[in-house]
């Protein structure tokens, strides 16, 4: 158990609200010196995983119908902008009357941590320059057949995903950890922790209230049909939930899209297409709780035009999560930070709350998928592109 990542979090959120006073101010310095510096590889080598998964994934629909799949991926999009936004709408009005007003100021201290050292790497190529990069040529070796092309992107995916599960994913309770005992050290830790409860709460109602919605439009708002696409795709979110992995769940989630669908050919088409691009509770909760800590923190929350740009940087970014675990975070970091304005130790609790939440997330993510096949199907019949 103890090799879980979820419980190794815990872990060391206890030690730093137990043990955390009983450290010398100088191993608090040396553990927060540590994640930054971690913190700085992470940085430098994000472009490339950005890169790498963005382009090997537009590069295997080359042998989908061109059409369909421009469909589809426009509906993704989509979709992703349309949670996103929600999640925007129902946080500037709910936040504000949830997050009690004595946790305002919490980034302010009068006795602040600063790392002994500061390694910064050269950036070569930024985050979103890499996504472009991804994306543009993706999509021309898609069309532009190049021999040795796929080989090569599909090997430096798959680097990329050995790279992280050998050496960045271990040493995340690490990383946690310096900036976690650096907040406590401040004060922050606690009070964050003691507010965070209604923020859980108000998460999990926005991803049931609002996946609910979704399986009501693919009914028709037809209560029988309803409840019998739910119950179909139960058993698929009970075992993301448990298996905190969407392609784990895929046998479960492809059987019961096709019986909800009753079309196995768009069930296999749809499923491993939208399975890590397509991810409706990271969506709606991780945009929530960014907000809940900037009102905790005393930040002002974005305005709509900050967030509209953020949303787009956003649902791109998604194309490229790193399947491993905590990657939908890892690849979500920069944007957060850069246009939505969280610091790094923010962005870091931010990280730490969604992996501990990566279940929820999880089965969120195979429920909002099992809807999304429905009623992209119908849509993709109205419009004329598929006609199975």
């Amino acid at each position: 158990m103890l090799k879980s990542l979820p419980v190794q979090l815990v872990l060391c959120l206890i030690l730093a609200l137990i043990g955390g006073d009983y450290f010398n101010i100088e191993v608090i310095r040396w553990a927060f010196t540590i994640s930054c510096f971690l913190k700085e590889i992470l940085m430098a080598i994000l472009p490339v995983v950005i890169f790498s998964y963005l382009f090997a994934a537009l590069l295997s629909f080359e042998k989908r119908a061109p059409v369909l799949i421009a469909s589809i991926l426009a509906m993704v999009i989509i979709s992703n902008g349309l949670a996103v936004l929600t999640s925007y709408v129902v946080g500037i009005t709910v936040l504000p009357y949830v997050i009690s007003a004595h946790s305002v100021g919490l980034s302010v201290s009068l006795d602040t941590i600063t790392p002994v050292f500061n390694i910064y790497f050269p950036t070569f190529i930024t985050p979103d320059k890499a996504m472009l990069s991804g994306i543009l040529l993706g999509i021309f070796f898609s069309f532009v057949k190049v021999e040795g092309v796929g080989k090569f992107a599909l090997n430096l995916r798959d680097k990329v995903t050995l790279a992280l599960h050998k050496c960045f994913v271990p040493l995340i309770p690490v990383y946690v950890f310096g900036f976690v005992i650096k907040m406590h050290h401040e004060g922050s830790l606690s009070l964050l922790l003691k507010n965070y409860g209604q923020v859980f709460a108000l998460g999990c109602a926005l991803i049931v209230v609002y996946i609910a919605l979704l399986y009501f439009i693919a009914s028709q708002f037809k209560y029988r049909v309803f409840l019998g696409y739910v119950k179909e795709m139960l058993p698929a979110g009970v075992t993301g939930f448990s298996t905190m992995s969407s392609a784990a769940t895929i046998p479960l989630t492809l059987d019961a899209t096709e019986v909800n669908l009753g079309n196995r050919e768009y069930a296999d088409l749809v499923v491993p297409t939208t399975v890590n691009i397509h991810m409706l509770g990271d969506d709606l909760v991780i945009p929530f709780i960014a907000l809940a800590i900037l009102l905790m923190t005393g930040h002002p929350l974005p305005d709509l035009s900050t967030y509209l740009i953020f949303t787009g940087y956003f649902c791109m970014t998604k194309f490229s999560a790193a399947a491993v675990p905590g990657g939908g975070m890892i690849v979500i970091l920069p944007v957060v930070q850069n246009y939505l304005g969280l610091s790094p130790e923010m962005a870091t609790l931010l990280a730490t709350i969604y992996i501990l939440q990566d279940s929820i997330f999880t089965a969120s993510n195979v429920m909002g998928n099992g809807a999304f096949a429905i009623i992209s199907q119908k849509i993709c019949r109205a419009i004329g592109v598929l006609k199975l």
